[in-house]
C-alpha cells in the first residue's frame, strides 16, 4: 500500500514538468519580402528557384483571393486606372478584379524540417510561401487575409516596401501571448 502511494505521488509531482516540457514549440523565424517581379526578388535574394516558386504560388492564389467587382470602373476606383481586368478562376468562372502587382515571399528559416535554402538551389519543401500582392489607388499594399467562415477572403493592408532586402520575423504558435506577458523568446 505504501509503495503505490509513493509511486502515485511521484507521478503526480513529475506530470506537470513533463507536460510543460512537451508543450513548448520551438520559435519559428521567417524571412519576408514584397517584390514587384521575379527579377527584383532574385536581385535581393540571389535565389531564382525560391523566387519563381513564390511567384507561381502567388499567381495561382491570386484569382481565388482577389475581390470581385461588378464593373471595371468600380474596381479602378479602389485599385487605380489600368490595374483591373477580366480574370478567370481555376473553376473557369470569369470576373472583374484587380491585377496582381507583386508577390509576398515568406521563407521559414528554422523549425521542423526547415533550413536556409542554398544560394542557387531549390529551398526545402514547405519552407517557401508566396502570396499575391495588390496595390491600391493610394499606393497601399494588400495581401489575402484569413478566410472567413463563408470562404470569402478579405485583403489586409501590409506595411512593406517593395523590392527591398527580406526582413526576419520571429513568431510561431503562442508568440503573441508570450510577447504580451513579457516572456523570453516571443
Amino acid at each position: 500500500m505504501k509503495r503505490s502511494r509513493r509511486t502515485a505521488l511521484v507521478l503526480m509531482g513529475t506530470a506537470p514538468i513533463l507536460l510543460l516540457a512537451c508543450s513548448r514549440e520551438p520559435e519559428v523565424q521567417t524571412a519576408e519580402g514584397l517584390f514587384t517581379s521575379v527579377e527584383a526578388c532574385v536581385d535581393k535574394t540571389q535565389n531564382p528557384y525560391m523566387c519563381r516558386q513564390a511567384f507561381d504560388q502567388a499567381r495561382l492564389q491570386a484569382a481565388e483571393t482577389t475581390p470581385k467587382f461588378a464593373s471595371v470602373n468600380e474596381c479602378e476606383s479602389q485599385f487605380g486606372q489600368g490595374q483591373c481586368g477580366t480574370q478567370q478562376t481555376a473553376g473557369g468562372h470569369s470576373f472583374i478584379g484587380p491585377l496582381m502587382t507583386g508577390f509576398f515571399l515568406s521563407q521559414m528559416l528554422n523549425g521542423r524540417g526547415a533550413g536556409l535554402a542554398s544560394a542557387g538551389g531549390p529551398p526545402p519543401v514547405g519552407t517557401t510561401k508566396g502570396e499575391p500582392a495588390f496595390r491600391t489607388a493610394h499606393n497601399d499594399w494588400l495581401k489575402p487575409g484569413p478566410s472567413s467562415a463563408g470562404g470569402a477572403t478579405a485583403l489586409i493592408r501590409v506595411d512593406a516596401q517593395p523590392d527591398r532586402a527580406m526582413t526576419v520575423r520571429r513568431g510561431g504558435f503562442g508568440a503573441t501571448s508570450a510577447r504580451r506577458s513579457g516572456s523570453f523568446g516571443g
